[in-house]
């Protein structure tokens, strides 16, 4: 038997061994046991899985091991690609003309940033019923280009503060030294 039959009979067999099985990956922030300098808990993130059987109602949620990832590679290879998706834009969930259930609506879709609805064809929009939350959108992108360049000037007006506080200083430990200098009238 070929090496490529071989493969193929395998991704087959897995195929077949997951019908009805329905998984989902994602990340956990879970406690590690160590306690912060402030007395608080120290989290972290752990990747789960969710594992959902057809005509049961058990929902199995663990941490995901290599074992699950091999068995649910293109459920795994969705949240990596779901993450990488979400990690770029402006988050709907801070987007607050969207509901809850919207919002899961457009992650089903591949939506993962007010950028990503706001580019959305006016067909498709009005397809998913997203039409006026699209124009929000980008009125909503619009509105904080201008918060940008007032986020830039705020930035560069505590970078001046800050070094003229450092100059004061310098003035302050300069004075200092020039009267340790001078001689004391005794």
């Amino acid at each position: 038997m070929s090496m490529e039959f071989l493969s193929f009979q395998n991704m087959t067999s897995i195929e077949n061994e997951n019908k009805g099985v329905f998984a989902r990956f994602y990340d956990k922030a879970v406690k590690t046991g160590n306690i912060l300098k402030n007395g608080l808990p120290e989290f972290e993130q752990k990747l789960y899985i969710e594992i959902k059987i057809r005509d049961e109602r058990d929902v199995f949620d663990q941490p995901a091991t290599q074992e699950h990832i091999k068995r649910f590679s293109a459920e795994y290879n969705r949240y990596l690609n779901e993450k990488e998706k979400k990690k770029q834009g402006t988050s709907l969930k801070l987007f607050s003309f969207l509901s809850s259930d919207q919002i899961e609506s457009c992650y089903f879709r591949g939506i993962f940033s007010v950028e990503d609805l706001s580019a959305l064809s006016d067909e498709a929009a009005q397809n998913l019923g997203l039409s006026e939350e699209k124009e929000l959108g980008k009125m909503f992108l619009n509105a904080s280009k201008n918060n940008k360049f007032l986020c830039q000037m705020r930035q560069k007006e505590k970078e001046y503060i800050l070094e003229i506080k450092k100059l004061k200083e310098e003035i302050e430990r300069l004075k200092q030294n020039e009267q340790e200098k001078l001689p004391s009238k005794s």
